[in-house]
């Protein structure tokens, strides 16, 4: 497969590490990662060079099902739009056989949430969440996968309350380990197959000092890309989610117990436009959740522009 080819290849795939900072009430006070953030190629890493994306979702969610998978009978209301800006360098520097690159997140989040029954009507501005830095990610790119290793570090640098269940911060550091890649099922890399995990080990929470228990969130996808001409390319694909909290809460917090952890999975379906002659693409992705345990259940629509430089 010629050069040229190759590239467009990893940038119609542009997702490396990042992180979607949705807000969803859960055991303690959410996720720094609420799954879906990803799809098809979501192992893919972007080519040498700069890239800008921009994440926009739109999260709802009427349910929140209790430790056994039941719908808790709350009236809920959850609304968030979040809107992450990143910037990714993939340099030629070369460790482990591998890329090195280093990327920035910044989240802006704007919460609605309404929980009649125990008297929660919040909302908040749109406004900086936690920012995501991730210094050290390695990019493997080989003729039949690529894989991708990252380290990152979220900051409580968003507003937070422990009386506002709209905050668009968490409220305490979180580190996250990315491993994942993408399979190629033929030689063109046409059929594509991924997997992307993420594991979040997070610290004590500022007011409640209760330490989140740690997570595990996968997510991947499916997918065929044409090219239409020389100047478009398109992917549709199916894509999936899960996630489990996978040690206990440090202790018990405001209405919820330790030992209670959040489950939940989701699929969905994507479409991937690329632009050739600008390096610009759009991608949209609806995800629909199901099994959801101590926390909200929803679905959520992802609308990405990325461009590379």
């Amino acid at each position: 497969m010629s050069t040229l080819k190759t590239k467009l290849v990893y940038l119609a795939g542009v997702t490396g590490l990042l992180l979607n900072t949705c807000s969803a009430v859960a055991a303690t006070s959410g996720s720094h990662y609420p799954m879906g953030g990803e799809g098809v190629v979501a192992g893919t890493p972007p080519p040498p060079g700069m890239h800008y994306r921009m994440y926009n979702t739109w999260y709802n969610a009427d349910t929140i099902n209790d430790n056994q998978g039941d719908d808790s009978g709350l009236d809920v209301n959850l609304d968030v739009f979040s809107q992450v800006h990143r910037i990714v360098h993939v340099t030629e520097k070369k460790l482990f056989g591998a890329n090195w690159a280093y990327n920035v997140l910044v989240p802006m989040v704007k919460t609605d949430i309404s929980i009649a029954p125990i008297g929660v009507d919040d909302s908040s501005s749109f406004s900086v969440g936690d920012l995501i830095l991730e210094p050290l990610a390695l990019f493997w790119y080989r003729e039949n996968y690529e894989a991708a290793l990252g380290l990152a570090v979220i900051a409580p640098t968003g507003d937070y309350d422990s009386t506002d269940a709209a905050s668009p911060g968490k409220g305490y550091w979180s580190g996250m380990m990315t491993l994942g890649g993408t399979y190629y099922l033929d030689s063109d890399k046409s059929w594509s197959v991924s997997a992307l995990t993420r594991t979040i080990i997070n610290g004590e929470q500022d007011e409640t000092d209760v330490r989140p228990g740690s997570e595990f969130t996968i997510e991947g996808g499916i997918g065929k890309q044409f090219m239409l001409d020389h100047t478009w390319l398109v992917r549709p694909g199916i894509s999936y989610c899960a996630t489990w909290q996978i040690s206990d809460d440090s202790q018990d917090g405001h209405g919820t117990r330790a030992d209670e952890r959040k489950e939940g999975y989701g699929i969905g379906g994507e479409l991937n436009v690329l632009y050739l002659p600008w390096l610009l693409q759009g991608n949209i992705r609806y995800t629909n959740e199901f099994g959801a345990k101590n926390m909200t259940e929803g679905s959520s629509v992802t609308f990405t522009l990325t461009k590379s430089f």
